[in-house]
């Protein structure tokens, strides 16, 4: 099993965005030169959430995204929001990570 826990951990925690019409929160994360970010993106347990990643820039292997547990590859095209369902684990976290396995990051589960 590969372990892709967040390169960075003390970059900021993405915080709680207004629900969709769907009424799952939405964590935006976006792709920079850096990676994702932000690499943590805390979330309550056992709930449905959305992450919306937005690739900004054009020069990175992280033009896809592969979230733990889910089958597809999500392509990541250059200035458009991408927005993956998933629903959060009673406890732990769901890693995601590019195509490539280069740049990681983590959907962590707090409080409950």
């Amino acid at each position: 099993m590969l372990a892709l826990l967040a390169c960075k951990p003390s970059q900021p925690t993405q915080s709680l965005q207004p629900p969709t019409s769907g009424g799952a929160p939405v964590y935006d994360v976006s792709v920079t030169a850096k990676g994702f970010e932000p690499v943590r993106v805390e979330v309550p347990p056992d709930r449905e959430v959305v992450l919306r990643f937005t690739r900004k820039v054009a020069d990175t292997c992280a033009d896809a995204v592969v979230v733990q547990g889910d089958p597809v590859k999500h392509m990541l095209p250059q200035d458009k929001p991408i927005e993956v369902r998933l629903t959060s684990p009673r406890s732990g976290q769901v890693r995601f990570a590019c195509g490539m396995d280069m740049y990681r990051g983590a959907v962590v589960v707090t409080g409950g």
